[in-house]
């Protein structure tokens, strides 16, 4: 079996790591690009994973917020294997700026717009299949349940009271962009995803020692549940807003 070819964006931590990981640790073979802003960054991430074998890892410059370093980036990837079979699109930042404005361009830029970006820019590769075989074709976002319209209004859902009104637009936005991107690709084959990997212990605010103790997940959960759509594990959920352990959201 020829291993998948993956990208995973903003994958020298966090989420996006324990994607990266959980998918080299498979007995599936994959090809993963692990994109990372800061290539020191990237290559230290990178280091720490032990393949399977028949997978292995290439560290890949990527800053989403960058059309040059975006464009640079595919055709990285074209050189080196000519098609993408899985876009993971996982960067994101909450941005902690004193403005409110201020916080809502910052964010919508990384969260809503550099994704949109990234998918432009490599949709030509997620339609090329290798010869002699048939790739399974798929695109994931990765979102918040904060998105969510309908559990926003909901008295029930456990972050009612949370306000975080940018990020929440954000996330919105890119379930939008997930929903259009599976309808423009129906056609080719390419399934999309937006996925919910839920509350978890991470850097992206405060400490993941902090998180925890407010009930976080484990980073590890929510890549090795990224890993199961990308199985195809979850193919009867393709074009959802999805969570872990075969929860979904609203829109």
């Amino acid at each position: 079996m020829s291993a998948s070819v993956v990208l995973v964006t903003g994958a020298n931590r966090g989420i996006g790591y324990e994607i990266v990981k959980a998918l080299v640790e498979s007995p599936i073979p994959y090809h993963v690009f692990l994109g990372s802003r800061d290539i020191t960054k990237g290559k230290a991430a990178a280091a720490k994973l032990h393949p399977r074998s028949g997978s292995s890892i290439s560290v890949l410059p990527l800053d989403v917020s960058s059309p040059e370093s975006i464009a640079n980036a595919a055709a990285t990837v074209k050189a080196e294997t000519g098609r993408l079979d899985i876009l993971v699109n996982n960067a994101g930042i909450v941005d902690e700026s004193p403005d409110s404005l201020t916080r809502l361009r910052n964010t919508l830029e990384i969260n809503t717009i550099a994704p949109f970006a990234v998918t432009q820019a490599f949709k030509p590769l997620l339609t090329v299949q290798p010869e002699g075989a048939v790739k399974e074709k798929r695109i994931v976002y990765v979102s918040s349940g904060l998105g969510s319209i309908g559990a926003r209004l909901d008295p029930k859902n456990p972050y009612y009271g949370f306000s975080g009104t940018e990020y929440r637009m954000s996330k919105t936005a890119l379930n939008m962009l997930a929903a259009c991107d599976a309808f423009e690709l129906k056609d080719h084959g390419v399934k999309v995803f937006a996925f919910d990997p839920e509350f978890v212990a991470t850097e992206l605010t405060g400490t993941p020692e902090e998180r925890r103790k407010r009930g976080a997940l484990e980073p590890s959960v929510s890549g090795e549940s990224c890993r199961d759509i990308i199985e195809g594990k979850r193919d009867a959920d393709t074009s959802k807003f999805v969570s872990i352990n075969g929860a979904e959201w609203p829109w």
